[in-house]
């Protein structure tokens, strides 16, 4: 098999594994992961005394990238119907990716002054470093991480619903997943907001991935590709208007 035909099921294969790996990963980070105390301060010491915060960050930190090439590759299956949604949703779930990420980098440097802090009693150290990272220098990347994620996965949501790539369920549980994640925790609380956050999210990115895994191979050739295939570069162009 040419290379020309197989590159465009490699990409599809990708970005539907991406979609499925990013919110594995990000449900086994959050639930390994210590839970976060009422005192910020305590958290340094749950972080030192937690026999799986390292995998939890871990997971959290890797999965970014998968949530950067999953979210980007959907947006690019929809961009046909929605071009400028899909355009703004790749922009802002790079941007989130990457502001999650270099948190994530952050946290696992906390994890570390944490557990040598704990070694030698003083916890201080480990305490204002914790503290940087929740302010300062950190702001930026703090709402990048928030506010691209947020932003990005509802245009791709939109985007997805107009597209009608995959079934309607799976951009509605998108989108109640942002509400559930990012907006309800400020006005409720309990254990029930992160479990249900976790099931919309398993079923909105599984679903997409699965939408993307079917979709055909129009959407990812490229115009080079196209010929090689033997399928007029017109066709295609007029296909994807």
């Amino acid at each position: 098999m040419s290379t020309h035909r197989t590159l465009p099921s490699v990409r599809r294969v990708l970005v539907a594994g991406s979609l499925v790996l990013a919110i594995l990963m990000s449900v086994g980070g959050l639930l390994l992961q210590p839970e976060f105390p009422d005192d910020p301060n305590a958290y340094v010491e749950l972080l030192a005394e937690s026999s799986t915060a390292q995998i939890g960050l871990q997971l959290f930190l890797w999965s970014q990238v998968f949530w950067a090439i999953g979210l980007i590759g959907l947006a690019h299956v929809t961009s046909h119907r929605s071009p400028v949604l899909a355009t703004l949703g790749a922009a802002f779930s790079g941007l989130g990716a990457f502001g999650h990420a270099a948190y994530g980098g952050a946290s696992l440097v906390t994890l570390g002054m944490a557990r040598d802090a704990a070694e030698s009693g003083d916890l201080d150290a480990a305490q204002a470093a914790f503290a940087t990272t929740q302010g300062g220098d950190f702001v930026p990347l703090l709402l990048a991480g928030l506010a691209g994620t947020v932003l990005g996965a509802i245009l791709v949501a939109v985007a997805l619903l107009r597209s009608a790539v995959a079934p309607r369920w799976v951009a509605i549980a998108m989108l109640a997943w942002v509400v559930v994640e990012f907006v309800l925790p400020n006005v409720l609380s309990g254990a029930w907001i992160t479990y249900t956050s976790l099931v919309l999210g398993v079923l909105a990115f599984t679903g997409a991935g699965v939408a993307v895994f079917r979709s055909g191979s129009r959407a990812w050739t490229t115009m080079l590709e196209a010929p090689a295939q033997g399928a007029p570069v017109q066709a295609d162009a007029a296909a994807s208007a």
